[in-house]
Formats: structure tokens, C-alpha cells, sequence
């Protein structure tokens, strides 16, 4: 029936009349229908089918707008979609890279010292202002809670360094190393400390030296080595000599000797005036080759005097002291 009233339209059209009562027909059906015209054909057209023909094509001109809106809502939500997407995947790029700002949770969480820690590598910070900073935690010797500020065993790392590089540290923990001074100071400042010096010689022959109090002062006092408590152990005290002195390099002579005392043994060390009774950071002598001789090698009076001859192992690590 709808085929039929259009086709009926459609003839009716094809007269030159090109409006309805009240309703122009639009051009776009005036232009379509053009060809289809007789000149001087004025029969009348059925209302009813004009007016169908009409009520369909308003009827399709409102799907048609109504679809093109829904086609622009669906282009919008698609743009909205890649424009997110872009942006987290822009985000996930740049976040790696964004400097890591501890929260307060974070700052308590980290410890401040090898206390109850894990044996080996752990991230501690000794103080809020302090950035943390991974040390050697020892938990197996003399009841554990040590911190490693020093290692040799190998040879491997030169000791004979600048007053910058003994600031700093130097070193890897899995290998030779010294923690630095600043950090040193920072350390046995925030608390009371104990020193232990684990030491053996060539023969493997392990001796041992504990201070029950140990710290260092500043750079700006030259990092003097201003509290040593009473000793205990089998190594005899060799370090006493050394409380109260500054700590001198071969490019910063602080000692009370008339020559540079770090220079004369190839070491840094808190050296006196008779330079040293012990010196821990002097020359590491190889397994094989001649023995060091003028006091030249890592020295500890009372275990080995010198002049020839070094130790082959020192550790010296530091906890909180804890009353017994």
C-alpha cells in the first residue's frame, strides 16, 4: 500500500504545481522529480497521498538528524576514550622517572640501624634530614646488631685515599670498603656506640678488640676520634693511643707529627704525635711476595708490631651500645 501512495505522489508531482496548502514541497524532491514533468498538466492530485508522501519525508528527515546526533555522540565518546588512553599511558612513562618524596610512614618504617635487621644489605637512615643509605648488617657474631664501617680482606680496594674520598666512603659492600666519615660521625652520634675490630693475621690467627664507646666528632673538628671507652677482647689495646687525635690523609696533614704521618705509612688514620701504635688502613699485604716493611702495612701494636709484615683480615663494625 505505502509503494502504491508513493507512486500515486509521484504522478501527481509530475504537474507543475509544486505546493500543498500551506506546505511548500522542498526542493530537493522539486529537483528529483524535474525530469518527470508534463507542461500543461493541471489534473488534480489526491490530498491523502501529498500529504503521505510528505509525513514520510519529514519522518526520515528527523531519523536522519537524529542518527547523524548519535553518530557525533559516539565520535565524542570516542575521542574522550583515546584522549585517556593517551594519557595513562603518558603517565606511565613520566611516573618512573618523578623523584621518589618519602612520606612520614615511609621515614619511620626505615630503621636506623642494624638492630633486629636481616644478616647482610639493608637500607637504613640515621636521621629525618639524612637520605637513606644501604649498609652491611652483621647478625651472627657476638649476639649481632653490628654495622659494618669497614672491610678488608683481599687487597683489592687502595686505602691510601684523599680527605674527599674518606669523607664519602669508598668501596662496595659485598667487597673491600670504607663507610665514610660523615656517615661515621652522623652514626655513633646519634647514640651511644660500641666498636668491635675483628682482625687475623697470616696464619689465620683471629684476634678481637671491643670498645664499649666510640665516636667520631665533625669535619669541622677533622673527624677526632673523641670518645673510646674501656676495652675487652684478646688483641690487647692498641687503639688508645689514638683517642683524642684528629684524622689526617695524605692531602690534609692533621696530626701533632712534624711530617705527615699518613704520607711516611701509606694509610690515613687518626695518627698522634709518635704517629701510630695501630693502623688499620695501611698497605694490604698480597698472599704472595715480600713482606712490607717501615711500618707500612695494616698494623695493631699488640697483635702485630710491625715493622714488616701486615694483617690479612680487619673488620670494624659498630651497634648501639647495650648495657650487659
Amino acid at each position: 500500500m505505502a509503494l502504491e501512495a508513493l507512486v500515486t505522489a509521484l504522478a501527481c508531482l509530475s504537474t507543475t504545481t509544486t505546493t500543498l496548502p500551506g506546505k511548500p514541497i522542498p526542493s530537493i524532491i522539486q529537483n528529483s522529480l524535474e525530469p518527470l514533468r508534463v507542461d500543461n498538466h493541471t489534473g488534480g492530485c489526491p490530498v491523502s497521498a501529498l500529504g503521505g508522501l510528505m509525513a514520510r519525508v519529514h519522518h526520515m528527515t528527523d531519523e536522519l538528524r537524529s542518527l547523524r546526533s548519535d553518530i557525533n555522540e559516539l565520535q565524542h565518546l570516542i575521542d574522550q576514550y583515546k584522549s585517556q588512553s593517551y594519557s595513562g599511558q603518558l603517565e606511565s612513562r613520566i611516573l618512573p622517572v618523578q623523584p621518589f618524596v618519602p612520606s612520614v610512614t615511609d621515614a619511620n618504617d626505615i630503621p636506623r640501624n642494624c638492630l633486629d635487621q636481616r644478616h647482610g644489605q639493608v637500607r637504613i637512615r640515621i636521621a629525618p634530614d639524612v637520605e637513606p643509605f644501604y649498609v652491611s648488617c652483621d647478625q651472627e657474631v657476638r649476639g649481632g646488631g653490628w654495622l659494618v664501617i669497614a672491610y678488608r680482606f683481599d687487597g683489592s680496594e687502595n686505602f691510601n685515599r684523599e680527605w674527599n674520598a674518606y669523607k664519602t666512603g669508598f668501596g662496595a659492600l659485598n667487597s673491600e670498603f670504607f663507610i665514610g666519615l660523615d656517615k661515621l660521625n652522623r652514626l655513633t652520634n646519634s647514640g651511644e656506640h660500641e666498636l668491635l675490630i675483628i682482625m687475623r693475621n697470616k696464619d689465620r690467627e683471629e684476634r678481637f678488640a671491643l670498645y664499649d664507646q666510640f665516636s667520631i666528632g665533625s669535619e669541622a673538628e677533622k673527624y677526632l676520634l673523641y670518645v673510646l671507652g674501656p676495652y675487652k677482647g684478646d688483641a690487647g689495646d692498641s687503639l688508645r693511643y689514638h683517642g683524642g687525635k684528629k684524622f689526617t690523609t695524605f692531602d690534609q696533614d692533621n696530626d701533632d707529627n712534624g711530617q705527615n704521618c699518613a704520607r711516611t705509612h701509606s694509610g690515613a688514620w687518626w695518627y698522634g704525635r709518635e704517629c701510630f701504635e695501630s693502623n688499620l688502613f695501611g698497605t694490604f699485604q698480597k698472599k704472595y711476595g715480600q713482606e712490607i716493611d717501615y711500618f707500612k702495612g695494616i698494623l695493631w701494636k699488640t697483635f702485630l708490631p710491625g715493622p714488616t709484615g701486615s694483617l690479612r683480615y680487619v673488620r670494624m663494625l659498630i651497634r648501639p651500645y647495650r648495657q650487659a
